[in-house]
């Protein structure tokens, strides 16, 4: 057996999704980081092997449903955009390939891939040492470091260094929760088989094995669809009333037996649309939901999810509804997921105190073994928000090292700067002001969308019609009010009128109210009343209807809701705009928007937002949208308050933070540009890109002294106006 002894600043144990972010993290920060993953390939349940899934569509969190602009950024978002890029193409298990990638050009980083951690040398409260050997190569590793990060999910090195853990159901009365169980007990959430069916254009028979267990009737399967065969079934779970660790094989034994029966059922025992599928793949381990959590100083909890409080070491968010599926998994005769009605929590805060040991000093945590309840994980186990805290640990760990503290001593003394350096590499949490310098004295641009929409492409009855589709889907519940809305955000002190668009096909007159809101959380149509209005729309197809507030507004956003009329439609048409968002009729949202114009003319995209304003957007849009009439190229240049010595430059672009697009770039970003500065009298090209599909992208270049700074957009990958959140200046004042 060969033995190689290694040191690190950083050793990263699991190369899930939330491992790998925080090995590039702490890497890129110039910590010497060593990244150990027991498994061929990157990404954990996400990866090629797993596949919940390998196009990033699974890679959930916090936008999913109701959350508007709150798509994780980072270094997540970079990998992301790769992914989709390449799965534009066609072929799209990219994703543990992109990952393996990413971590690979970082010089800091080594990655130990096939690499089982096996035993844990410890001193006092602190981790020394890991014993790891690499499948098929006869080589034992020890591996030395000052800080290790334990992203491994089923937290093998927290337990083996004897750190404080959890596992199982909390009890109601513990943390008063009350989606917990009446008393404690050690059930889990159950893990889930993959698989993957293919259209082979004709008849495909199906025989059974022995041992594959008998489903008799779609009875047999409550509240669980399955009538597209294609991309699998994520409520193919079993093994929460077992030992998720110890227990894994044989679970996951079951679930094949389980899915060869389900696909029996889908081929052999009625029409589910099936008959010309053929599985072609199957996942070789079962993806896992949760076992141990370790405890950290704080334990995150569900009134915690609900209630927002404002931790003042917040370093990640999540959003993604309370999602506790059942112990009985695909037993189970409830709702393979949460009970409807879900509960959407909103965008709540992660604190740093939840991603580092109590006990042992030196020990992070990122991923679905974070300090949490069993009813908090609901939503954090999601791997976008895994993500987040994977950035978190990894940036901290660096930070660590610089001074050469704890965790905990860094909590303490150093929390603004870790949220800042988690600020400056993409990491912005979608309530946290921007962090920019003012360098600029004035930033002006060829043109700016004024806030309207015009040109319906599509329509919405103001009377919702009822679900006649027939597929249950417990999570998009209508809601009680289903009244037709739109909120938008506004730069006036005041409000005279809005316009909108209407077909009126009711066949005479017809009077519609509006009522006028005050916004407080982006897609959340709840607030204060401000003003209501009426209008008689005759009969006809795109008629104006114009509702006269004269209202004055303190708040930075609107929303406007109207009255059910029979036979009245609004009109629409898709575009994202960040803030501009149309009220959902259940919990899935889309980026159609009422046509409408809103006096006085609301200037809410301007071009100075790209300095003053966070690279996301909130109740306002933040970022600079050029007049779609005007057409590209379009230019933003940008004059500092004095000459700079400046050698980098970071452009931050729209990637549309709504939605995640899995097969192809975003529209909205983008792709052709030019990036000039003034040095004395001339100006000078820095650099020009083609084919950008980034939402981040850092320009270095020889320090110059240069007063100005322009950037020209030649082209977009599909939207007519350029758009900016930010323009970062690395740089010293001169003189």
């Amino acid at each position: 057996m060969k033995v190689l002894s290694c040191e690190y600043d950083f050793v990263v144990v699991g190369g899930g999704v939330a491992g790998t972010v925080a090995a590039i993290a702490a890497a890129r920060l110039g910590v010497k980081t060593a990244l150990v993953q027991n498994r061929p390939v990157l990404g954990g349940p996400s990866g090629s092997e797993c596949c919940q899934n390998s196009d990033g569509a699974f890679i959930t969190g916090a936008p999913e449903y109701v959350n508007r602009g709150a798509m994780e950024t980072g270094i997540l978002e970079e990998m992301r955009r790769e992914a989709y890029y390449r799965s534009a193409n066609g072929w799209q298990q990219h994703w543990s390939l992109v990952m393996r990638e990413w971590a690979e050009r970082e010089v800091n980083l080594t990655l130990l891939m096939n690499t089982e951690v096996h035993e844990v040398e410890t001193e006092k409260h602190r981790i020394v040492s890991l014993k790891a050997r690499t499948l098929g190569s006869e080589t034992e590793y020890v591996l030395k470091a000052p800080l290790f990060a334990d992203c491994s999910g089923d937290s093998f090195v927290g337990f083996s260094a004897g750190a404080e853990y959890r596992m199982g159901r909390e009890a109601q009365s513990e943390f008063g929760e009350s989606l917990a169980p009446e008393k404690a007990d050690k059930k889990t959430m159950g893990s889930s088989i993959a698989f993957r069916a293919v259209d082979m254009g004709r008849p495909v028979p199906f025989k059974a094995p022995e041992w594959a267990y008998k489903i008799h009737s779609d009875e047999d399967l409550p509240y669980r669809l399955h009538n597209n065969p294609k991309q699998g079934y994520w409520w193919l779970e079993y093994g929460g009333e077992l030992d998720t660790i110890h227990d894994n094989e044989a679970i996951y034994q079951k679930l094949l037996s389980i899915l060869f029966g389900m696909w029996d059922h889908v081929k052999n025992g009625g029409d589910h649309g099936a008959a010309n599928y053929a599985i072609n793949w199957i996942s070789a381990i079962p993806a896992k939901r949760e076992s141990r959590r370790l405890t950290g100083d704080y334990i995150l909890t569900q009134n915690d999810i609900m209630n927002h409080p404002d931790f003042p070491d917040v370093v990640a968010y999540g959003g993604w509804p309370i999602d506790i599926h059942p112990p009985e998994g695909v037993f189970g005769k409830g709702h393979p997921g949460t009970t409807p009605p879900f509960i959407f929590p909103g965008v709540y805060s992660i604190p740093f105190r939840c991603l580092y040991s109590r006990n042992i000093e030196n020990l992070l945590m990122a991923g679905r073994n974070i300090s949490v309840t069993h009813v908090a994980l609901g939503s954090t186990r999601v791997m976008a928000t895994c993500a987040l805290c994977g950035q978190a640990a990894g940036s901290a760990a660096a930070l660590c090292m610089k001074y050469g503290c704890t965790p905990r001593e860094l909590c303490g003394n150093r929390m603004r700067e870790l949220q800042e350096v988690l600020y400056r590499h993409d990491q912005v949490l979608p309530w946290m002001p921007p962090m920019e310098e003012k360098i600029f004295s004035k930033i002006s641009a060829d043109s700016e969308m004024i806030l309207k929409i015009e040109s319906p492409d599509g329509e919405l009855p103001l009377v919702p019609p009822d679900d006649v589709s027939g597929i249950y889907d417990p999570c998009n519940v209508p809601p009680a009010d289903r009244r037709r809305g739109q909120m938008f955000p506004v730069a006036s002190d005041h409000i005279d009128s809005i316009a909108v668009r209407f077909h009126n096909r009711s066949g005479r007159p017809a009077a519609v109210k509006a009522v006028l809101y005050e916004s407080r959380i982006p897609g959340v149509f709840e607030g204060k009343e401000l003003a209501a209005g009426e209008c008689l729309l005759p009969v006809g197809e795109h008629v104006e209807g114009v509702f006269r507030f004269h209202v004055p507004v303190s708040c930075r956003s609107v929303f406007l809701l109207l009255e059910e009329v029979p036979g009245v439609f609004v009109c629409t048409r898709k575009r994202h705009l960040p803030g501009v968002y149309c009220k959902p009729d259940g919990c899935y949202f889309s980026n159609d928007n009422f046509c409408f114009t809103v006096l006085p003319e609301q200037h809410v995209f301007q071009p100075e937002n790209v300095a003053e304003t966070p690279p996301r957007p909130g109740l306002s849009p933040n970022l600079w949208i050029s007049d779609p009439a005007q057409g590209l190229p379009q230019t933003l240049t940008l004059t500092c308050r004095e000459p700079l010595t400046c050698s980098s430059v970071e452009l931050v672009f729209d990637t549309n933070l709504d939605k995640k697009s899995p097969y192809g770039v975003a529209a909205e970003c983008v792709k052709d540009y030019r990036l000039e500065v003034l040095h004395g009298n001339t100006w000078f090209t820095v650099v020009e890109v083609a084919g950008n599909y980034q939402r981040v992208r850092r320009h270095s270049f020889a320090p110059e002294k240069i007063s100005a700074f322009r950037l020209t957009v030649l082209a977009t990958n599909g939207d007519p106006s350029a758009r900016l959140y930010n323009f970062r200046v690395f740089r010293q004042i001169s003189g």
